[in-house]
């Protein structure tokens, strides 16, 4: 942290501008006609399904992508000064970083299970980033509000993704695309609402 260039702000500030970059690069790729891209890995047997872990790039990836990017990399930059001084500088950027990945992992997922995982990992993060002046009772109560509101949330998304496999048997974007066609429109109503549940939470 505080040995390395900038106590660690700089490789955050060039890794986004690279990462930036390179969503741009990609994005007019898919302006172009790029077709969407899939990576499947075999991660772990759960009674007799194979989990897989993998990233999905499409249109919509691409342009999340710029976006995350660009706006993460305005405020990597725009710290620099406003956490100038701050005796948890590096700490602070070590956060930020983990943010970023994390909201990054979130829209490289092919999966609802992946995207579970990088959802709590975004949620953890605001909780340190929201509380990170814990020694400030204020901040401190609104890390903690942050936190038990996001896992309201996130009972419902629970809920909402493991109804699917339990319907479907599958957790991946391109396999419920064809799953879901003829399916009970009840159900899956119930399932998007639950999910729904976990943006209502975030947001709140």
């Amino acid at each position: 942290g505080k040995k390395l260039p900038g106590k660690g702000a700089y490789i955050g500030i060039f890794t986004m501008a690279l990462s930036f970059i390179l969503s741009c690069l990609l994005f007019v790729k898919f302006v172009g006609g790029a077709s969407p891209v899939e990576f499947n890995y075999p991660w772990f047997k759960f009674g007799e399904k194979i989990m897989s872990a993998g990233i999905l790039i499409d249109g919509l990836t691409a342009v999340m992508l710029v976006v995350v990017t660009l706006v993460s990399l305005l405020v990597h930059i725009y710290s620099v000064g406003y956490m100038h001084n701050d005796i948890r500088y590096s700490r602070y950027f070590s956060y930020l970083s983990l943010f970023t990945f994390s909201m990054l992992g979130l829209i490289l997922s092919n999966s609802f299970f992946e995207v579970f995982i990088f959802w709590e990992l975004v949620g953890v993060c605001s909780y340190l980033l929201i509380g990170f002046w814990f020694e400030k009772k204020e901040a401190s109560d609104a890390g903690k509000k942050a936190f038990i509101t996001t896992k309201i949330g996130d009972l419902g998304f629970t809920l909402g993704i493991f109804l699917l496999f339990v319907a479907f048997g599958t957790f991946n974007f391109n396999e419920l695309k064809i799953s879901i066609v003829g399916a009970n429109e009840t159900l899956l109503t119930i399932i998007a609402i639950l999910i729904f549940c976990g943006a209502i939470g975030k947001s709140a």
